[in-house]
């Protein structure tokens, strides 16, 4: 800031050097810019402030996720298991049906060739 204050005063110089006329910089000019510097550093580190809570807000939705993530595998695990013994039991059923269709076919097949007898 000082170094600033020392700038503007020596620019002030070169001004009155090419234009002959003068710029004054009073320390109230100095305070003014410092008190300026303050406003924009605390309106900009509330926003930064705001932008540290947006990133820990949706770090924080992050990690909930994927704890919710970890329980859905595991959910997924168990009725994957469910769905596996259900197809087993499927293919077992259709099996049995399988050779409960090709038992009545033979049935079929003698009631058939009986009804034909009885018919002749």
């Amino acid at each position: 800031m000082g170094k600033v204050h020392n700038m503007v005063t020596t620019v002030c110089e070169i001004y009155f050097q090419q234009m002959r006329r003068h710029v004054y910089v009073t320390p109230k000019s100095y305070l003014a810019f410092i008190a300026m510097y303050k406003d924009e550093y605390a309106k900009k580190y509330a926003l930064i402030d705001i932008d540290e809570q947006n990133i820990n807000n949706g770090l924080e939705k992050l990690a909930g996720a994927s704890a919710q993530i970890e329980e859905l595998k595991i959910d997924l695990k168990k009725e994957d298991a469910k769905l596996k013994e259900a197809s087993e039991s499927t293919d077992r059923m259709l099996k049995d049906l399988d050779v409960e269709n090709k038992k009545a076919d033979i049935k079929s097949k003698e009631v058939a060739q009986v009804t034909e007898a009885c018919m002749e």
